[in-house]
């Protein structure tokens, strides 16, 4: 038994009915056995009306269609499941019920696994739902890069501005770094205040990283041109890093993903696992 890795013991995965997320479903399965959690896989379509007769999503021509591909969907994956000790669920409603309901799935579980967008049909649909479950849920989101094999999170990269989400993100990142892990705290065009950063950006983070037994280094960097998500993706990936986490904040009345400038490019999916909290 990892000590280390005690408060992560239920994994959901969401997936949709697409066949594009067999190495997803493996990545997934692999994360879970190694941190010896429970893995629930959660189906989620969106089905815009019960009656329309055109394609809601291609190659379904009819409502017919559709219905036989989520259910087919279905037998595929409680098949696997039966046969790598998985649970499986299926949410297959109209869009704004979807939404709404994948969010309380996901505050049932310590966290949450999507793939890159390339393991989804329907990449709209997943970019919603990565926001509401992200955004409304509690609790923290992670996107896999395929292929990803798990390892101990010796190294951790995290984004900060001294808000409360990023806070949440690096308390999350901490529940699966192990005991005195390398921790890179990234701050972009950072500037003093009182409100925020204090007098020295970075310095009173890493000094309570300190206190918990971290290697602790920060690094003021500069956006030049650049959006924020390029320079905080590079550094991990240039520095090795196991894992970037990244608080995610939402415009109060548009309801869309902002990370403190981080582009959507980022949830789409990066050459190492991103963690998101709120």
């Amino acid at each position: 038994m990892r000590k280390e890795y005690l408060t992560v013991k239920d994994v959901l995965a969401i997936i949709d009915i697409g066949d594009e997320d067999e190495q997803f479903l493996k990545d997934a399965r692999e994360f879970a056995r190694y941190h010896e959690a429970h893995l629930t896989v959660a189906i989620l379509s969106a089905i815009q009306t019960p009656n329309y007769a055109l394609a809601y999503a291609q190659p379904y021509f009819l409502f017919s269609d559709y219905l036989e591909a989520v259910k087919a969907k279905q037998a595929k994956v409680t098949k696997i499941g039966e046969r790598d000790g998985f649970e499986v669920r299926t949410l297959s409603d109209g869009t704004g019920s979807v939404l709404d309901k994948a969010p309380v799935q996901a505050r049932y579980a310590d966290l949450v696994l999507f793939g890159p967008a390339d393991a989804y049909a329907d990449k709209s649909l997943r970019r919603r739902l990565f926001e509401n479950i992200t955004l409304s849920s509690g609790r923290p989101v992670i996107v896999l890069p395929p292929q990803w094999k798990p390892h101990p999170f010796t190294h951790l990269a995290i984004g900060w501005n001294a808000t409360r989400e990023s806070t949440r993100a690096l308390g999350d990142a901490l529940q699966l770094a192990q005991p005195g892990a390398k921790i890179d705290v990234l701050l972009v065009d950072a500037k003093p205040s009182t409100t925020g950063h204090g007098s020295e950006p970075g310095a009173d983070i890493a000094r309570n990283l300190s206190r918990h037994g971290f290697e602790v280094t920060v690094h003021a960097l500069s956006s030049v041109g650049q959006n924020e998500s390029e320079i905080l993706v590079d550094f991990a990936r240039r520095h090795h890093a196991d894992l970037l986490a990244i608080g995610a904040s939402a415009h109060s009345r548009l309801r869309e993903l902002f990370l403190g400038g981080v582009t959507h490019d980022l949830i789409d999916g990066a050459p190492l696992p991103i963690l998101m909290s709120h």
